[in-house]
């Protein structure tokens, strides 16, 4: 595809502009991803798949329906490993050289606890790996003679569709925002210069507006990654999800008691009658007929397939069941146990720690803007840091500190 500038894509007519911005977005197969993160939408629950059976008794046949029991493997692969990017926050680090720069991380700080950054980021985290993309929208809110800073989520599940337009040296120069109200369809289009609102108009795109950019720097935070979290597991997942409804009704077939006759039978019990008894003729054989390995080969495959869909995701299983028998462990081991998950933390952070140090410099722009005199000190550095999460033994660091201080008291 010819790489245009932005402004050789502004000198088009408002159609060609919105066609070469659409080019752009995600090939993703969005419908997919809700189908496979929705427990309702995954693939045991169809019936062209999955169809209900056929069954012929002694008065015809009639169609029984199987059982479908979805899991959300998924969804928890996706919350834990959010839970554990994020942990309980992300704290801004910075070394003010004078009280310009105390001022600025001051009013960062600010920001950041008036947008409730820290649950949005959650929100983005667990939209970015599973959608595989999300955006930060930031804006000036005035209210009277007050302007504010304010921040948008915007996602495919939410309406959005997101159009990022990339130069040959992977900057954004540009980026789209699709959505509808109604049956009218709108987009909105960001460089560092201006925003132009587009509608569609019968079949044809019409400028509706057009407006300067005051914050110098496309307002928009694009996060976007290949694959959702549990990708390589999906097909562990339907396995997983076949066989324990296979298992369901094999025990619906099975549950109640079957008795296998051979030879002839003369006479049986009545229901409810004590001391029961089956009466039969010579060589005449009755015996229940019981299913002795398959149930262990299936525990065995259910477990397996547990094991590998949370150890290739590196999840840390922490069911109840799991955990109730750890007993009182060291907090070396605890460490232990959560280090896969941390590692992939770390990875993760790799990508949308980049998107959050964006994010500051948005934060410090947006405050220069709303007071001038805060332009010098948008220089300055504010790092974004991720408080992990992870348990500890409480009873094991009162004993270090006991020790190390010659079991004197620790605490007033």
């Amino acid at each position: 595809m010819e790489n245009l500038t932005v402004e050789e894509i502004l000198k088009m007519t408002p159609n060609k502009i919105v066609q070469m911005v659409k080019s752009r977005a995600s090939d993703q197969d969005f419908a997919d991803l809700r189908a496979q993160y929705d427990p309702l939408q995954h693939s045991v629950m169809d019936k062209g798949l999955r169809p209900d059976k056929l069954v012929k008794t002694d008065r015809g046949s009639k169609i029984v329906a199987v059982s479908r029991l979805p899991l959300p493997f998924q969804r928890i692969i996706v919350d834990r490993a959010a839970a554990f990017l994020i942990g309980e926050g992300i704290e801004l680090r910075a070394d003010p050289q004078d009280d310009g720069q105390e001022n600025m991380f001051r009013k960062v700080n600010s920001v950041w606890h008036d947008t409730k950054a820290d649950y949005k980021t959650r929100q983005m985290a667990r939209t970015w790996m599973s959608e595989t993309e999300v955006a930060e929208y930031w804006y000036f809110h005035k209210k009277n003679d007050d302007i504010k800073l304010r921040m948008q989520v915007w996602a495919h599940s939410m309406g959005d569709s997101l159009y990022p337009y990339f130069n040959e040296f992977g900057d954004m120069e540009m980026f789209g925002r699709g959505y509808k109200i109604g049956k009218t369809e709108y987009l909105e289009l960001w460089t560092d210069k201006e925003q132009i609102n587009f509608e569609k108009v019968s079949e044809n795109w019409e400028e509706t507006d057009r407006e300067p950019n005051l914050m110098g720097k496309i307002p928009i935070i694009y996060y976007q990654r290949e694959r959702p979290e549990w990708a390589d597991v999906q097909s562990l997942i339907e396995r997983f999800e076949t066989m324990i409804s296979n298992f369901a009704d094999t025990n619906d077939y099975f549950a109640s008691p079957m008795v296998f006759a051979k030879g002839a039978i003369k006479g049986f019990a009545q229901k409810g009658e004590s001391g029961k008894m089956i009466t039969g003729e010579e060589n005449a054989d009755v015996r229940y007929l019981t299913w002795d390995q398959a149930p262990a080969a299936i525990q065995l495959e259910k477990d397996t397939l547990q094991e590998l869909i949370y150890s290739m995701t590196q999840t840390p299983d922490i069911s109840f069941e799991k955990m109730k028998g750890l007993g009182n462990i060291t907090g070396v081991a605890l460490r232990m146990m959560f280090l896969d998950a941390k590692l992939k933390a770390l990875k993760h952070q790799e990508e949308f720690g980049e998107g959050i140090q964006r994010r500051l410099n948005l934060i410090k722009a947006g405050i220069a803007v709303i007071d001038p005199a805060m332009e010098a000190a948008k220089d300055m550095q504010i790092t974004p840091e991720f408080v992990f999460y992870m348990p500890a033994n409480d009873q094991e660091l009162i004993n270090m500190l006991t020790q190390a201080t010659g079991n004197r008291a620790v605490m007033s």
